[in-house]
């Protein structure tokens, strides 16, 4: 009796399976090749799933703002992750002390996250300027029969504007400092070198003129008187 029993379920297991293969798609023109999709329904009647590795990009950025340039620049990060088919699930913003700063994350896709990071800088800078850029790259692992989207990268952004502002007359003396630097330098080295040598050479003409000039005008007259007595002997 069992000997029945086990043959008659391994008989409607191989009729289920034979059911199953008969009816499946095939590509003509393959050899009675499995379609992909076929290979994935068999796949997931049978709980088994194929799984890649595809990388997730986290990266942050700080930067700068001018005073009343910080509206401007997030409603410009936010065109610019739309724009990348990407969007901007968390924006905080505060106020204090007549000044705006806050913190938004964007989720966008990695394949455009590069173009993306590059052209928020440039945005920044226009409005300010950027000070801190890192990024961390990860590996996750993605079950290929599954339909979802993607994993995004994301990118957070800290964004604060500068209370003080430049002034025109600070903007001029920024460029007038480092001629300023120069030129004290020069006038420095000028100093440590000039004034020793000019000790130098006028102690070389106080020599020449207190000692080396009387010592040769006594000899020159030493040899005159000599030569003249020489000359009135013989006379």
């Amino acid at each position: 009796m069992k000997v029945e029993l086990m043959s008659a379920v391994v008989v409607a297991v191989m009729l289920a399976l034979l059911a199953v293969y008969t009816n499946l798609p095939r590509r003509s023109g393959t050899g009675g090749q499995l379609l992909p999709e076929s290979v994935s329904r068999l796949q997931d009647a049978f709980g088994v799933s194929s799984q890649s590795t595809q990388q997730v990009i986290l990266e942050n950025i700080q930067g700068e703002l001018r005073k009343g340039e910080f509206e401007v620049t997030i409603q410009g990060v936010k065109d610019l992750a739309s724009g990348y088919r990407g969007r901007v699930p968390v924006l905080h913003m505060g106020y204090d002390n007549d000044v705006w700063s806050g913190t938004l994350t964007c989720k966008v896709p990695t394949d455009n996250v590069t173009s993306f990071t590059f052209d928020v800088r440039s945005l920044v800078n226009q409005h300010g300027k950027v000070t801190h850029i890192s990024i961390d790259v990860s590996e996750v692992e993605v079950n290929q029969s599954q339909t979802g989207e993607a994993p995004l990268s994301e990118v957070s952004m800290y964004l604060y504007e500068h209370a003080g502002g430049s002034s025109p007359l600070v903007d001029q003396l920024g460029g007038i400092v480092p001629v300023l630097t120069t030129g004290l330098v020069w006038i420095a080295e000028g100093l440590i070198v000039g004034v020793p040598l000019c000790f130098a050479s006028l102690g070389v003409v106080v020599l020449v003129d207190r000692a080396m000039i009387p010592v040769w005008k006594k000899q020159l007259r030493n040899r005159s008187v000599a030569k003249d007595r020489t000359e009135t002997i013989r006379s």
